[in-house]
């Protein structure tokens, strides 16, 4: 165990392709992409990720030309890994990672607030405006708990879904509920402010 532990711990840039990649695990992503996004050289980038396939904690896939790397969800260590990468980054770039990406979402935000509270404090609203199918909701749901989930002091989260002709009524009647729900701290993950 402890050669695994070093393994996953003895890089700087095997933390950095851990925290982007575990946090966004309904997203793929190439070598291209890494280096893009994490500003590293490709070289560099292979070298973690092949090893991180090797111990068991990515799966890799060819798409086309690239080869895309996931979370390999037959790891033991997934799960606290992933918890641990989630509270190092904090619950509002968790958050954002869960909303990153999806097809159909024009609209995520948080409503609430977005820090630890006592148990019988007034949920979190992660508020998704888009044409998303059933499945892609109860994904970012799901993640969504993720992120807030594993700690008892974070108040609890539900979820407010409307298709965007929906929401755009709404908020032109000044609907109650939704006026309500943006009168407090809100933070804007996809497509900026409500």
């Amino acid at each position: 165990m402890s050669g695994l532990l070093a393994e996953l711990f003895s890089s700087k840039l095997r933390a950095a392709v851990l925290g982007h990649i575990l946090a966004r695990p309904h997203l793929g992503f190439s070598l291209t992409d890494l280096s893009r996004l994490l500003d590293l050289p490709v070289s560099s980038l292979q070298h973690e990720c092949y090893k991180l396939v090797r111990i068991g904690v990515l799966r890799d896939q060819r798409a086309g030309n690239a080869r895309l790397y996931r979370p390999d969800p037959r790891c033991p260590l997934l799960e606290p890994l992933t918890t641990l990468i989630l509270a190092a980054i904090g619950p509002e770039a968790g958050l954002a990672a869960a909303v990153e990406g999806v097809p159909g979402l024009e609209l995520a935000l948080v409503a609430g607030h977005l820090r630890p509270t006592r148990q019988d404090a007034d949920p979190v609203h992660l508020v998704l405006v888009g044409e998303l199918p059933l499945e892609a909701v109860d994904g970012v749901l799901a993640r969504a708990v993720a992120v807030l989930g594993p700690h008892p002091d974070w108040p609890p989260i539900e979820l407010a879904y409307f298709r965007p002709g929906e929401w755009a009524a709404r908020r032109a009647a000044g609907n109650r509920y939704l006026s309500e729900l943006l009168a407090g701290p809100v933070v804007s993950l996809v497509g900026g402010p409500p």
